[in-house]
């Protein structure tokens, strides 16, 4: 997976920029959508970069680990402090600890690619996220990397399309009625995530519970039904337990659209369903979010149950901290990804836009799925314990040449 990481990553310099071109102008209103609904670059350089750093040559472009021996920098040859510094908008709705370490994230980088970060964190308010977009447009930003929330996002895109200005989805697709993504976006694909997680906790229950009746294991199985994205998670997990345990459906959703993405609403789901299944002797639970599986393990120890219960996430800006911290409860583990796995594809991305090197059309165009309208990264993940997760983040840091 660390091999599979570190291709991935480089492979998105190489299909999706250019780099910093030094022949860019300073960023202007982007001309006409490239496509339906989907703003262009700032007009900028349109030849191939120059292969070999010099002035005045054209060429392939170049490969930025020929350059540069470590994922997460790229370069041309061309210092980007040669250009003006692009004022970049990191926007998203809650204070949640993913968001906050990406912003740490970004913040690292801007020194080094040439960018001041504007954050702004909505606290849920969807009138006040998409004032935002609209001032910080009239204020003289350059670009957006954006968390589009599900309850809004045809809407939230409308506002980012009206700008002209170039943006990166973070996390949340967009998708129309033939389930096309609208959005160019950096996140993790659900389907298969919510395979590998509960595939996973199948694998390694055992080294936990030993061999169980598993006629008598159910699954409380997380969702929040408005945000596609964490749904097919969800559907993915369901699909995993069909295939392992044929004919058993002590399967039981838990939808936290009754109360919202926050820890106490996976309290209270999780504990009205232990509490009315008592004939469930053994539990996995693979959670959509972090704060949902908080809730589960919180449930769990109210019960006393934390014996019978088995808890996995994805994210792990919680756990990891919690593991820290001197957790070794019976949240057991998380699909990792670090706050860089975001930062730099997103922000990255996002320059070659601003440059001018890439449009939505022609971003990460080599890994889009045919139906899509504009690409849909996925970012490379592992999934950790308490004995493995501190070696996988020292990994993709060093990787990223911090």
């Amino acid at each position: 997976m660390k091999k599979a990481i570190a291709i991935l990553i480089a492979l998105i310099m190489v299909v999706s920029l250019a780099a910093c071109n030094g022949s860019a102008p300073a960023p202007a209103p982007a001309p006409a959508p490239a496509s339906p609904g989907t703003p262009a670059a700032s007009p900028g350089a349109t030849a191939s970069p120059d292969a070999s750093g010099g002035e005045g040559q054209t060429g392939d472009i170049v490969n930025p680990s020929d350059i540069l021996n470590a994922i997460g920098f790229f370069t041309d040859g061309v210092d980007p402090h040669s250009r003006e510094t692009y004022n970049i908008a990191w926007m998203y709705m809650r204070p949640m600890a993913l968001f906050l370490n990406i912003t740490s994230a970004l913040e690292e980088l801007a020194p080094i690619h040439n960018y001041e970060i504007w954050e702004y964190n909505a606290n849920s308010d969807i009138d006040a996220i998409i004032q935002t977009i609209e001032l910080y447009a009239d204020q003289g930003v350059d670009g957006y990397l954006i968390v589009i929330d599900a309850t809004a996002q045809h809407r939230i895109k409308e506002v980012l399309d009206s700008t002209g200005l170039p943006y990166i989805g973070i996390l949340n697709s967009v998708r129309d009625d033939a389930r096309r993504n609208l959005v160019p976006l950096v996140g993790m694909e659900g389907v298969t995530v919510g395979r590998e997680m509960t595939g996973w906790m199948f694998d390694n229950y055992k080294n936990y519970w030993g061999d169980i009746d598993t006629s008598k294991m159910g699954m409380l199985n997380f969702t929040f039904s408005p945000n596609r994205d964490f749904h097919e998670r969800h559907d993915g997990n369901i699909m995993e337990w069909e295939a392992r345990l044929p004919g058993n459906n002590n399967i039981f959703p838990a939808d936290g659209v009754t109360g919202g993405l926050n820890e106490e609403t996976g309290y209270d789901l999780a504990a009205a369903i232990f509490a009315a299944n008592p004939d469930i002797e053994h539990w996995i639970v693979p959670a959509c979010l972090e704060l949902y599986a908080q809730g589960a393990t919180r449930a769990s120890e109210h019960l006393g149950m934390t014996d019978r219960v088995l808890i996995v996430a994805v994210n792990s800006d919680v756990l990891t901290a919690a593991w820290a911290g001197g957790y070794d409860g019976n949240f057991i583990a998380c699909v990792a990804t670090t706050p860089y796995q975001y930062a730099v594809p997103g922000v990255s991305a996002l320059i070659s836009l601003m440059n001018g090197t890439s449009t939505f059309d022609s971003l990460w165009s080599a890994l889009r799925a045919p139906n899509d309208v504009v690409t849909y990264f996925e970012m490379a993940y592992e999934i950790v314990t308490i004995d493995t997760w501190q070696g996988y983040f020292d990994f993709v840091k060093a990787e990223s040449g911090l």
